[in-house]
């Protein structure tokens, strides 16, 4: 398959703004009964929340993936996809993928469903850095259109279009922004291969709005509500609130008001509650895993590096002294050997000049012993002048 001329060719990318555990949930029963929520806040406060956290694998299913709340997939799906023509209903489909062989990858996805059209939707939400994510989302919608394959000479190869969308609580690349549309394309013209598959990547760490009013787009309003669902800080009512001040149109405000309805945990059946409450559990042991890794890699990253920045001083010390040990020896050898060079060259010269005088006083016919007495030098000098 082919990939993007900018990140992964082939696969064309649009950016739009700046910036799990994951099994199958089953037993959603309608709520029957209404009782008090003893849930903490999804990022470990001690503030007990009304809120569910739509981010737990069972939160994200009962509040998108369930019949009662179907309103609530088609509004995420139109507002994220932002599609020409808007879904208008869908049927969910079973979310467990069966390899075809024994000891074959079985893939297990957060919701599937599809519309009149034939069209396929896959949301998948993780939660924890995995590597190959990007792979990840691209064997999930392969192993979609794999599905679609007949037995038989009869069938054409005509697939349908499948739309894949990771909402990601982390951030995977270096310049991340909040959302990437990925297509398949030709690499040098940009001309499109096929429209039938369509990757949605969400980083939701790069919304950075700290109110509604922050955000431009309405896919962004939608991610910073569920955003806030999971911090746990505000109650249903106040997050209403911000809905109903911000002036969203009847269709999208009646989304996200209903998303909130279903996400008061005091409206869950017991049942329903208990279940939450235990993948709550597994989804903050996860994330203690996750902080307790990430802070003892830190740790001994910083040990390390310290530990490697002592044995490279000490190396560039020694590398160091000894240059300067050179410099220095050069300078002060050349320093002696110019004072040495004086020193010989006077001597040098007071004994030229001796002989010079002693030659002088020599060709004059004065006595050899007085010109030895003269001069210092030896009567045997004197006379091999």
């Amino acid at each position: 398959m082919e990939t993007s001329r900018s990140s992964e060719q082939g696969l064309k990318e649009k950016s739009f703004a700046k910036g799990v555990e994951r099994e199958q949930v089953s037993g959603l029963s309608k709520p029957n009964s209404r009782v008090e929520a003893d849930v903490c806040s999804a990022d470990g406060s001690n503030r007990q929340s009304s809120v569910m956290n739509p981010f737990v694998d069972w939160g994200f299913k009962y509040l998108f993936g369930t019949e009662r709340n179907k309103r609530n997939l088609v509004g995420f799906l139109n507002l994220v996809l932002e599609l020409e023509c808007p879904i208008v209903d869908v049927e969910y489909l079973n979310n467990e993928n069966i390899p075809h062989e024994a000891g074959g990858r079985e893939c297990v996805f957060d919701v599937l469903c599809i519309d009149k059209s034939g069209t396929r939707f896959l949301i998948e939400v993780q939660n924890a850095p995995i590597s190959y994510i990007r792979n990840r989302i691209l064997y999930y919608t392969c192993r979609l259109i794999e599905q679609m394959g007949q037995p038989g000479e009869k069938w054409n190869y005509n697939i349908d279009k499948v739309y894949s969308i990771c909402l990601m609580n982390f951030m995977y690349e270096q310049d991340p922004v909040l959302k990437r549309e990925f297509m398949l394309q030709e690499s040098y013209t940009g001309t499109l291969f096929t429209d039938r598959i369509h990757i949605v990547m969400l980083q939701l760490p790069c919304l950075e709005a700290k109110s509604m009013w922050e955000c431009n787009m309405l896919y962004e309003k939608l991610l910073y509500l569920l955003l806030q669902m999971k911090k746990g800080m505000s109650t249903i009512e106040e997050l209403k609130r911000q809905v109903y001040e911000h002036g969203l149109n009847e269709e999208i405000r009646e989304t996200f008001l209903n998303v909130l309805d279903e996400a008061n945990l005091a409206s869950l059946s017991k049942s329903d509650k208990a279940l939450y409450e235990a993948r709550l559990k597994s989804y903050r042991d996860n994330r203690a895993c996750l902080d307790y890794a990430i802070e003892t890699g830190i740790r001994q990253g910083i040990e390390q590096g310290i530990e490697q920045g002592i044995k490279q001083g000490i190396e560039q010390g020694i590398e160091q002294g000894i240059k300067q040990g050179i410099e220095q020896g050069l300078e002060l050898g050349e320093e002696r050997g110019l004072m040495q060079g004086r020193e010989e060259g006077l001597a040098e010269g007071v004994a030229q000049g001796k002989q010079e005088i002693a030659r002088s006083m020599k060709n004059k016919g004065l006595d050899i012993g007085l010109i030895a007495e003269c001069t210092g030098l030896s009567e045997f000098e004197i006379e091999k002048l």
